[in-house]
C-alpha cells in the first residue's frame, strides 16, 4: 500500500470509530475494549505514516502534519485512559463531560490532519503541484 492510502485509512477508521461508539448496541464493558483496540490501530497507522513521510523526500509541511497527527493520536490515547479511569472511579459528570468533549474534538482533529496530509501527499506523489509563474 502507498503511504497516502494509510493516511486515508486513518480518516476512515477514525470516522467509523466515532460512529461505532455513538451508535453501538453493545454494552459499555464491551464497547470500551473494542474502542481501545481500534484506537491502538489508529495510533499504529499514524506512527507508520509519520515514520514513512520522515524518510521520504516529501515537503516538510506534510512531514509536520503527519507528526502532529501522530502526536494527536498519543494525546487521544491518554484522554481515553483518563476518561475510562474517570468513569470507573466515578469522578463526576463534570470531569467525564470535559474529558469526553476533549476526546471527541481531538478525534475530529485527527481526521482533519490525516485527510489534509493524505491529499497533500497524494498530490505531491502524483506530481500534481505546479510552480506558479514568476
Amino acid at each position: 500500500m502507498k503511504t497516502w492510502q494509510f493516511m486515508y485509512g486513518i480518516v476512515w477508521i477514525a470516522l467509523l470509530q466515532i460512529v461505532f461508539i455513538l451508535f453501538s448496541p453493545l454494552d459499555y464493558s464491551v464497547n470500551v475494549p473494542i474502542h481501545g483496540i481500534i484506537g491502538i490501530v489508529i495510533f499504529g497507522l499514524a506512527y507508520h505514516v509519520s515514520s514513512a513521510t520522515a524518510r521520504s523526500p516529501c515537503p516538510d509541511r506534510i512531514k509536520r502534519i503527519t507528526k502532529t497527527t501522530r502526536n494527536l493520536a498519543v494525546l487521544q490515547g491518554l484522554l481515553g485512559i483518563a476518561l475510562a479511569v474517570g468513569n470507573a472511579l466515578s469522578w463526576g459528570s463534570l470531569y467525564v463531560n470535559v474529558v469526553s468533549v476533549l476526546h471527541v474534538v481531538n478525534a475530529l482533529a485527527i481526521i482533519t490532519q490525516a485527510s489534509s496530509s493524505a491529499t497533500a501527499y497524494d498530490m505531491w506523489e502524483e506530481k500534481e503541484f505546479q510552480t506558479a509563474p514568476a
